[in-house]
């Protein structure tokens, strides 16, 4: 079974009594107008419920549906500081139920926010990153292994639409959206680079830029060991 690697900017519970809390803010309700009322869906809920941890931003989502305290619900101990203040810590990024290719294309399928990760504003200022402009999708494919792996979340900032040579960008061709590092030719056009030497770069003439659409520029990539 794999672990989900614990990144510096995300946060876990202490499952000590944890489902004992959250059963205890269920109360006599149904599980489907909890997760209702929390803005998640039954399946992740009923999960969590059943003794899952959470991710932070559902842990929110529960706390406030509850109206308890976060610091309460994830330790059982008393808040130490408000929830505000707590939140004001994190930002929810929304991530997207959209594939992009880390191959030879993958149709982008619904593109409304269907999950949000929550990233400490400290560390997304130290980045240079406005929480506004960034958004996470799924990479599909081994083509940019090793530094995307397939399934992987990667984050990207729509605000950099500019390529510029050796950056990692996710780009729409017609349907699909592609992840792929960038060169730029003498003759105007550019190259679509695979970190995975197995696959060969993809020439884009200049004639052919207007047919694709920079999406934004990777800049994080969730690992899992």
């Amino acid at each position: 079974m794999r672990e989900e690697k614990k990144s510096e900017e995300q946060q876990t519970v202490d499952d000590t009594g944890f489902t004992e809390r959250l059963r205890e803010l269920v109360g006599n309700g149904s599980a489907r107008s909890f997760a209702h009322k929390a803005g998640m869906g039954d399946s992740t809920f009923r999960n969590i419920l059943n003794g899952a941890l959470p991710r932070l931003d559902s842990l929110l989502r529960i706390a406030n549906a509850a109206g308890a305290s976060v610091e309460w619900l994830a330790t059982g101990k008393e808040p130490t500081k408000s929830d505000s203040q707590f939140e004001e810590e994190f930002a929810l990024i929304p991530g997207y139920n959209v594939q992009v290719a880390a191959g030879h294309g993958s149709f982008a399928g619904d593109e409304s926010p269907t999950r949000e990760l929550a990233f400490r504003r400290k560390w997304l200022r130290f980045r240079g990153f406005n929480e506004g402009n960034l958004a996470l999708v799924f990479a599909k494919g081994d083509s940019m292994e090793p530094t995307i792996s397939d399934n992987e979340t990667v984050m990207v900032d729509t605000s950099e639409k500019k390529l510029r040579d050796g950056h990692i960008y996710v780009i729409r061709n017609g349907d699909h959206l592609l992840v792929k590092r960038v060169q730029t030719l003498w003759n105007d056009g550019v190259q679509l680079l695979s970190d995975n030497k197995e696959y060969p770069p993809q020439e884009i003439s200049s004639a052919d830029l207007e047919n694709l659409e920079v999406i934004g520029k990777v800049v994080w990539v969730g690992k899992d060991l």
